[in-house]
C-alpha cells in the first residue's frame, strides 16, 4: 500500500478535482459562480459544493493541497460576501483584464474595422490569458462596436458583427442549459441562427467549446434564470436588444422563431411578446426604469436621424446617377424666372397689388435737392392728432363771431382732417353772484400810503435794476414803539 505523500501541481488539482483548465483561476472560476456574480447565495451554494468535493481528498495522500485549497475557497467566500471587500476585488479584477484585453486588440486588431477573423484570434488570445471570453461577451462586443461604427450589417435582422456574437452567444447558453425538447431540435435551432446571423465558424466554435467546458458556470448566469422562470421575457430581451441596435424585429423574425423553439415557446407567441415591445420591464428599479426611457427616446431620435441620412444619401445617389434631370431642371427655372420678370416689367402681372408698371416708375424722374432743402416733417394719420387746447372759460362777447367763423372753417374742411377734433362750447362770462366779489387785478402803488410803493413785510423799495442786482437793498429796521 503507497503510503508516502504525493505533490499535485496546482494546476493539476484545479483540473483533476475542480475541473478548471485555467492555472490562476479568480475567486469566481474557483467557486463556479459566473464571473462579477452579485448572488450572495448563488456564491454560498457554489461554495459548499466545491468544499464537498475537495473533503473527498482531505483525508489520504493528498490532506494537505486539500486544506491548502479548502482555505483558498474560504478566502475566495470571505471576499465575495462582503460588500466592500467585493467591489474592491471587482474593479481590481475589470482593469487586470482590460489591460490584457486592450494589449491583446492592438496585437491583432490594428486597423479600425477589423476583420472576422482577425476578431476570432484576438477572442482566442484573450481565453489563452485565462480570461473568459463568452462570459464577457456583452461587454466587449459593446467596447468593439464602439470602437468601429462602419461595421457591414449582414444577416437576417440586419445587426452589426459584435452585436450578432453577442445575440448568437445567448443562443448558445439557452441551447446547452436549457434541456428543452431534443438535442436534434436544440442543435438545429443553434445552427440556424449561426446562418441567420452569419457567424464565422472558427468563432462559433470558441464559444461552443467554452460554454460546454464551463457548463456549470453559465447555468447560473441571468439568461437562463430568467428562461426557466418567465421564458417570455428573455424572447422580449432578445427583441429589444436586436431593435436598439437598429436591426430589423418583425413576426417572422427567423431568429426569434428560433430562440423560442429553445425555451420551449411556439412561433405564435411571438406575437404576443412583440406586442409588450414598448412595456418597461416589471422588475426594474425607478432609477432604471427612467434610464430606459431616456434611452428609448435618444434611440428614436437616432433611428429619425439614421433614417434621413439614408434618405439624403438615396438622393445624392440618385442624382449622381441621372445628372440630365438636374440639368431640365436648371433650364426650366431659367426659362420660367425670364417670363415672370418681363410680366412684371411690362405690367401685365402685378404681384404686389395695383400700383404703375415699373418702367413707368423707372422713367419719373425726381427734382434735384437743392442746397438749403430739407425734408418736410411726416403728416401724422387720423389716429395720431394731437389733443385739441381747451379754449379759456372765458371769453369776451366780441370774440365769439371769430370763433364761430373758425369753427365752421374746421368742420367744413375738404381734407376732414379736423373730425376728430372737439370743440367746447363756446359762453359769455357769468356775472358775479351776491355775495361774491369778482377777480381784481392786484394794485401796483399802495392806496393807504398815498399811491407811494407797495411795502413788502414793512419794507419800502422799489425792484431791483439789473446794475444794483448784487447791491443789498437800502433795508430800514422798525423801530418798536415805546411802551406806555
Amino acid at each position: 500500500m503507497r503510503t508516502e505523500q504525493v505533490e499535485l501541481t496546482r494546476e493539476e488539482i484545479y483540473r483533476e478535482w475542480l475541473g478548471l483548465n485555467n492555472p490562476a483561476p479568480t475567486c469566481y472560476g474557483l467557486l463556479g459562480v459566473p464571473e462579477l456574480e452579485s448572488d450572495e447565495n448563488a456564491i454560498q451554494y457554489a461554495a459548499r459544493r466545491v468544499k464537498r468535493k475537495l473533503r473527498a481528498y482531505q483525508i489520504g495522500l493528498y490532506r494537505k493541497q486539500a486544506l491548502e485549497i479548502l482555505a483558498e475557497v474560504g478566502q475566495a467566500v470571505s471576499v465575495l460576501t462582503n460588500a466592500e471587500k467585493k467591489r474592491a476585488y471587482d474593479n481590481d479584477l475589470v482593469r487586470r483584464w482590460r489591460a490584457a484585453i486592450e494589449e491583446l486588440y492592438q496585437t491583432h486588431c490594428k486597423t479600425p474595422m477589423p476583420e472576422p477573423a482577425a476578431v476570432e484570434l484576438w477572442l482566442s488570445a484573450c481565453l489563452a490569458r485565462g480570461i473568459s471570453v463568452t462570459r464577457l461577451m456583452p461587454r466587449l462586443m459593446r467596447a468593439l462596436e464602439s470602437r468601429s461604427e462602419d461595421w457591414v450589417r449582414q444577416g437576417e435582422v440586419q445587426v452589426s458583427f459584435p452585436i450578432s456574437l453577442w445575440l448568437y452567444r445567448d443562443v448558445i447558453i439557452l441551447g446547452q442549459c436549457l434541456h428543452v425538447g431534443t438535442l436534434e431540435q436544440r442543435s438545429e435551432a443553434v445552427k440556424q441562427v449561426q446562418k441567420l446571423l452569419g457567424v464565422p465558424e472558427g468563432l462559433v466554435r470558441l464559444m461552443v467549446e467554452e460554454v460546454a467546458r464551463g457548463l456549470h458556470l453559465f447555468t447560473g448566469t441571468r439568461i437562463v434564470r430568467q428562461a426557466q422562470r418567465k421564458p417570455d421575457e428573455v424572447l422580449l430581451r432578445l427583441a429589444r436588444r436586436i431593435r436598439r441596435f437598429g436591426g430589423h424585429v418583425g413576426p417572422r423574425c427567423k431568429v426569434l422563431a428560433a430562440a423560442a423553439t429553445l425555451v420551449g415557446k411556439h412561433k405564435r407567441d411571438l406575437e404576443h411578446v412583440l406586442q409588450r415591445m414598448d412595456e418597461l420591464p416589471v422588475d426594474l428599479l425607478p432609477i432604471q426604469a427612467a434610464a430606459m426611457q431616456a434611452r428609448r427616446a435618444k434611440e428614436k431620435v437616432e433611428e429619425a436621424g439614421h433614417r434621413a441620412w439614408e434618405v439624403k444619401d438615396r438622393a445624392k445617389a440618385w442624382v449622381a446617377s441621372h445628372p440630365q434631370v438636374l440639368v431640365g431642371l436648371a433650364a426650366v427655372t431659367g426659362v420660367a424666372a425670364l417670363v415672370l420678370a418681363y410680366l412684371v416689367a411690362t405690367g401685365h402681372w402685378r404681384p404686389f397689388g395695383e400700383s404703375a408698371p415699373l418702367r413707368d416708375l423707372l422713367s419719373v424722374e425726381r427734382p434735384a435737392k437743392q442746397p438749403g432743402w430739407a425734408p418736410p416733417p411726416p403728416k401724422p394719420s387720423a389716429t395720431e392728432h394731437a389733443p385739441a387746447e381747451a379754449l379759456p372759460d372765458v371769453v369776451t362777447p366780441d370774440l365769439i363771431p371769430v370763433l364761430q367763423d373758425l369753427r365752421d372753417f374746421i368742420k367744413n374742411r375738404p381734407t376732414g382732417t379736423g373730425a376728430g377734433i372737439t370743440l367746447p362750447p363756446l359762453k359769455l362770462p357769468e356775472p358775479p353772484s351776491k355775495g361774491q366779489t369778482p377777480p381784481v387785478k392786484p394794485p401796483s402803488k399802495d392806496p393807504k400810503n398815498g399811491g407811494s410803493e407797495i411795502k413788502f413785510f414793512g419794507v419800502e423799495g422799489t425792484p431791483a435794476t439789473p446794475a444794483a442786482k448784487d447791491k443789498p437793498p437800502d433795508v430800514k429796521p422798525l423801530v418798536p414803539a415805546p411802551k406806555s
